[in-house]
Parts: C-alpha cells; structure tokens; sequence
C-alpha cells in the first residue's frame, strides 16, 4: 500500500516530496507503537504489583503500612503456625484455637465498625489516619489467625470425615482455586482499604461503589464463592470438622454483613446516590 502511494506520488510529479512524507509517516508509526507497547508493559508490571500487594494484604501483609511492629507479629505467627501449631495437632486444640481467634476477629469488627462503635473513640483520641492504622494492624492480625486455624483444624482432623477417599482431586482444586481466585479478584477490584473496612471505620466513602469485576455478576463474591477455598482443604484433609467450622465462619461473616455492613452501604453509597432510594 505505502509503495502503490508512492508510485501515485511520481505519476503526478510529487516523488521527493511524498517519499519524505511517507518515511516520516513510517517513522512516526513506529515511534507510536513503541509507546503504547512500552504502557502496555508498564500497565502490565503495575497490575502484577497490584496483584501481589493484594495477595499479601489480604493474608495480613500490608506492604504499604508495615512497620517494625507489624513485622514482628505477623513473622511470629507465621513462625508459630509453621513450627509450633504442628506440636499439638489435636482435634481440641484446634477448635480451641479457632475459637478463640474467630471470637477476637468478629467480636472485634462488631465492636468497632458499627455506625455508633468503638471506632468513634478511637478516631476522637488519635485522628482519622492514625486510628485507622491501629486497626488495621490489629485486623491483619486477626485476619491470619483466623485463616490460620481455619485450615489448622482439617490438618488435626483429617480422616474424620464421612468419605473414606479423597474426592477427586480435579474437584478438589477447582473449588479451592475458585474459591481463592475470586476472593483475590474481588479484593483487587475494590481495594485494600475498603476490604479492611476503612470506609466503615471512618465513617464515609473512600472510593466510588464498585460494580465491576466479579460485583458485576454476584452481589456478594468475597463472602461467597470467595469462602470455597476453606471447604476445599476441608474436603482435601477429610474433615468433617473443618467443613462444620468453615459454615461457622461464613455464617458469622454474613451475619456482620446483614447487621452492620449492608446497612452502612445503604447509607453510604446507594442512599447518596438517589436519595429517594428507601
């Protein structure tokens, strides 16, 4: 096409001046692909680090509000699940366990994060910024622990479950890398802070209502599909014990959705988006 132009260019008399165009036109096409293959890589490198910054914040990681602090009790606890959990691999003392760090991780959210909670003290005696980080540190905490013993009971109860074998295999994964893919993607889609909470904590909006990603086609991801994983390893361990704690789990999740956090999206987002909304 570019030498049928030229060729144009000499039978109407222009061949100078339309070769120097059109290698400049060449020229320019390269420079513009150049550029948007060099955004595309750095699109692509920045939604890697968001990918990984999501992964490690959602496990207890917060890169970008790690503190000396924060280090030293999130290494501990991946010391202590890796090292000394294994030292008492009983069904009791994992329910204990989970017990315990369930009851500290809800009880924790329901103190908090209502509309007339605990957050407002701590806001009133530290400010917004520096309250919120507290809490944060806090919650990462809680939210590894909880994880943590999670799978620690289907690993001191396996072979308790009602299956002789392991289902297959193929199930197994699928459910588990669903269960963990949605949960990160829904994550990623919102945002660290609102998958802590900080809009709750705070009282207000911290971003704009998200209706992309997996929110497009289930209202709900990160409590539902996005929970499977844990079921998954359940089933993995053949454990009864670790599918019963799972629906615990969830169970108390949905019931601080219905009671605290639905309400506040109500109020926060849709309410003043149309006000006449009931």
């Amino acid at each position: 096409m570019l030498w049928f132009s030229v060729g144009l260019c000499r039978f109407v008399g222009l061949d100078i001046n339309c070769r120097y165009l059109f290698f400049q036109f060449r020229f320019v096409k390269r420079k513009i692909q150049n550029i948007f293959t060099a955004n595309y890589l750095l699109e692509t490198m920045s939604g890697f680090k968001k990918l990984i910054y999501t992964v490690l914040s959602i496990s207890g990681f917060v890169p970008e509000h790690m503190t000396i602090v924060r280090a030293f009790f999130m290494l501990g606890s991946i010391l202590v699940s890796i090292y000394v959990l294994p030292l008492y691999s009983q069904t009791t003392f994992a329910i204990l366990y989970f017990s315990v760090s369930t009851i500290v991780y809800i009880e924790f959210i329901f103190l908090v994060l209502p509309e007339h909670g605990l957050r407002l003290k701590l806001i009133q005696k530290f400010g917004e910024e520096k309250a919120y980080l507290y809490y944060e540190g806090f919650l990462a905490f809680a939210f590894f622990h909880n994880g943590a013993s999670l799978t620690f009971i289907s690993q001191s109860s396996a072979g308790s479950g009602f299956w002789r074998e392991v289902p297959m295999m193929g199930i197994v994964a699928i459910l588990f890398f669903v269960g963990l893919g949605i949960k990160i993607w829904s994550a990623y889609v919102v945002g660290i802070p609102v998958y802590y909470w900080k809009d709750m904590f705070l009282g207000k909006k911290v971003s704009e209502f998200v209706m992309t990603g997996p929110y497009k086609y289930i209202s709900n991801p990160m409590y539902g599909i996005g929970q499977v994983q844990v079921y998954a390893i359940a089933l993995y361990y053949n454990s009864i014990y670790g599918l019963i704690f799972g629906a615990v789990n969830q169970s108390l999740i949905f019931l601080f959705y219905f009671l605290s956090e639905k309400p506040f999206i109500y109020r926060t987002y849709i309410r003043a988006q149309n006000p006449a909304a009931k």
